[in-house]
């Protein structure tokens, strides 16, 4: 028994022999790998260190750069800070307008269900577009009618115009004489009563209102039968240019007339003003008449007048 357990220790003590040589190989191996590695990073040194020389080179900007970011973050922190503070108020925005939404989906749910009934009037009008389109081109056409009517009208405006004119610078002395023409009213009635009886022209222009017929004939010194070319209208217009320039012309003053419907026109002009000599206490004018027809020359004639006391013009009838 007892060499059986020698046994064992020898074993024990030549197995740990064998291990503490092996173990010492090892380790005799691993300081020889070490000391190549060292050799190889002792040559590697010089260059590691310059890289470190490079890389601090480098950091020193960079950590320049940190410093300036360094003193950026106080105010980039105060600045986070107060858009922190403003988050509040934006959810409590937010969370009126959640509590809005269903309103607003309640309002659009309202306009949904009209839809139908707008598209129904939308049709209705569709179907009576046809006929308001028809009443659109008879109103077109009625508006081309009026415009070709205006258009037709248009040449005769300036006429019109220049007779407005002429009527209008001749209201100023009737109104002037109003009231003399009142007081003597019942002479020149008189007066015109007679020559109407009697058929002979006196050749006396009384106020433009109770002038005797046919004084615009005789006062522009026209024939009978030169006269048939123009219209009464034509006359009237002579008699009330003639009493512009009678009453209140100066010499060289034209009065001009112009008739639309019997295309007459004509120039009076005022050549002459003399109150003595042979006509002494007299106010006498003498007047040139022109008269034309679509730029023809139809007629020249002068006429004197004189004023009588009543205030009348009298002239004498060739």
């Amino acid at each position: 028994m007892m060499e059986g357990k020698n046994v064992t220790k020898d074993k024990a003590r030549l197995i740990a022999s064998y291990l503490l040589s092996l173990s010492l190989f090892a380790l005799a191996g691993s300081i020889i790998y070490f000391t190549y590695e060292v050799a190889i990073i002792g040559k590697q040194v010089p260059d590691i260190l310059v890289r470190i020389d490079a890389a601090t080179e480098k950091i020193e900007p960079i950590l320049g750069e940190v410093d300036e970011i360094a003193d950026l973050v106080p105010p980039i922190l105060v600045e986070v800070e107060e858009i922190r503070k403003m988050i509040p108020p934006i959810l409590e925005e937010v969370e009126q307008t959640r509590k809005m939404i269903p309103s607003i989906l309640r309002e659009v749910e309202q306009t949904r269900n009209q839809i139908p009934a707008v598209l129904k009037e939308s049709a209705a009008i569709r179907g009576e577009l046809p006929g308001v389109l028809a009443s659109a081109n008879k109103a077109s056409d009625a508006v081309a009618a009026v415009s070709a009517q205006v258009e037709a009208s248009r040449p005769l405006v300036t006429e019109v115009l220049q007779e407005v004119e002429t009527t209008r610078k001749s209201i100023p002395p009737m109104m002037d004489r109003a009231d003399g023409l009142i007081e003597k009213a019942r002479v020149a009635g008189k007066e015109a009563s007679q020559g109407a009886v009697t058929g002979v022209f006196s050749g006396i222009i009384m106020a433009p209102f109770a002038l005797i017929a046919d004084v615009g004939q005789g006062i522009s010194g026209i024939s009978e039968q030169e006269a048939k070319e123009f219209t009464k209208r034509d006359f009237e217009l002579i008699e009330q240019a003639a009493l512009q320039l009678l009453n209140t012309g100066s010499i060289d003053d034209k009065s001009s007339w112009s008739n639309a419907e019997s295309n007459h026109y004509g120039d009076i002009f005022l050549t002459e003003t003399y109150d003595e000599g042979e006509y002494f206490e007299i106010e006498c004018r003498t007047l040139v008449f022109k008269l034309y027809k679509e730029g023809d020359l139809l007629k020249e004639s002068d006429r004197s007048f004189c004023k009588t006391e009543d205030g009348t013009w009298d002239f004498d009838v060739d």
